[in-house]
């Protein structure tokens, strides 16, 4: 009687491997953005609107003809572009945006390098001493700086998340080549008198590599070697040691390079308790500097008063710990480097814009993330939220019970 032959086992076949950006396991996503952030982000966009308009059209009837509507006009135009941007970003699958790290750091760095280059000088606008901005035909002006913060944390996070954490826990992969962007973006801040710009940039890059794992210690002396540069450029700048002076005490120089901080604390202090209502800012009459940009908070303050402020704080502060809840949650590595990166951002130009214009900290020129006028950064910044929704959307699903 003739055996019956057994029939062979189907051979399994091999399973893509994931991407090092990519999760290793498919687990059951939210599949909805994160509501809380959303509301958030269009709530400082509404509150920003409102307040840079009430800032800035004292200085554009003055300086623009009589049109007292040109900054918010221009303003509104990029809040617009930029929600439909956040929108087509909330859609974008994130893991691609890998492939945009490394060119986006290639191209940052050769930006901010023109300001070397004798023929492409002349793009370069100087204000206040400091020369941070290219001019855009039809646009206006730039600064390359915004264009290096995004490039660090896609550039940081794609790194991070390729090396895995045992390689991040040393010093050869988890250390070296990031202190070496940093300090190639710090040398090219320096040339641009932008201090603000690098501590945000290694503030982005630090926080970053934390995320990813990096050696504790090895961290803690990357720390303490971007703290000794910081203090050396200090030490070294004679603007840096001037607005370190004026701000221990402005008032050595009412006139002059402590102008800002007297008017701003002026202003402040106007405001009182319950403010002095929309739109009846003083200060905002051609006596603060740039009440429309690093300044605008003064003028808010003068407004609605300490209430205002505190509001304003707490909201800040809600986006801030929502954009890190969404980074610990996140579906994959890069997701939460990612997400980290972004909110550390908005956190650092929040802490530094509001402890300069209260006098808290030396003036730096950092901006107010959805307050400060500047179109080609607010679009950025909304960019980023979209980023950010786009990761929330991708977490996993809580659980039943």
């Amino acid at each position: 009687m003739a055996r019956k032959k057994k029939t062979p086992e189907p051979i399994p076949m091999p399973q893509r491997r994931p991407t090092p950006v990519e999760p290793a396991e498919r687990v059951e996503r939210c599949g909805h953005i994160d509501q809380p952030l959303l509301l958030l982000t269009l709530l400082l966009l509404g509150l920003g609107l409102i307040c840079m308009f009430s800032a800035s059209y004292a200085t554009a009837y003055d300086t623009q003809d009589g049109n007292s509507t040109y900054f918010i006009l221009r303003q509104g135009v990029f809040a617009a572009g930029g929600l439909v941007v956040m929108f087509i970003a909330s859609k974008f699958d994130y893991h691609k945006l890998h492939y945009f790290a490394i060119p986006s750091l290639l191209l940052a760095v050769a930006v901010m390098a023109t300001i070397k280059i004798p023929g492409l000088k002349n793009y370069w606008v100087t204000i206040n001493q400091a020369t941070r901005w290219i001019k855009l035909p039809g646009l206006g002006t730039f600064q390359p700086s915004e264009l290096a913060k995004v490039a660090v944390i896609l550039s940081f996070s794609s790194l991070a998340a390729i090396f895995g954490k045992k390689k991040m826990h040393t010093l050869r992969w988890g250390i070296l080549p990031f202190m070496f962007i940093i300090g190639v973006f710090a040398v090219e801040m320096l040339w641009e008198k932008h201090l603000s710009g690098t501590l945000i940039i290694a503030a982005i890059g630090m926080v970053i590599i934390y995320f990813a794992g990096a050696n504790l210690f090895w961290f803690g002396l990357g720390g303490i070697g971007v703290g000794a540069a910081g203090i050396w450029y200090v030490r070294t700048q004679k603007y840096a040691m001037t607005r370190i002076r004026v701000w221990l005490d402005p008032f050595i120089d009412p006139m002059g390079a402590g102008y800002q901080g007297v008017q701003s604390q002026l202003a402040i202090g106007s405001g009182g308790f319950w403010g002095l209502g929309l739109g009846q800012s003083i200060q905002k009459h051609l006596y603060l500097p740039e009440p429309a940009n690093d300044f605008v908070f003064a003028v808010w303050c003068e407004e609605m008063g300490f209430v205002g402020a505190v509001t304003l704080v707490v909201l800040f502060a809600l986006l801030i710990w929502r954009g890190y809840y969404i980074a610990l949650n996140a579906s994959d590595k890069f997701g939460t480097l990612l997400a980290a990166g972004i909110t550390t951002q908005v956190a650092v130009q929040t802490f530094l814009n509001l402890c300069v214009v209260t006098g808290l900290l030396p003036i730096t020129g950092a901006a107010l993330p959805f307050f400060s006028y500047g179109g080609t950064a607010l679009l950025i910044q909304l960019a980023e939220m979209g980023i950010l929704l786009a990761i929330s959307r991708e977490m996993p699903a809580p659980r039943e019970g």
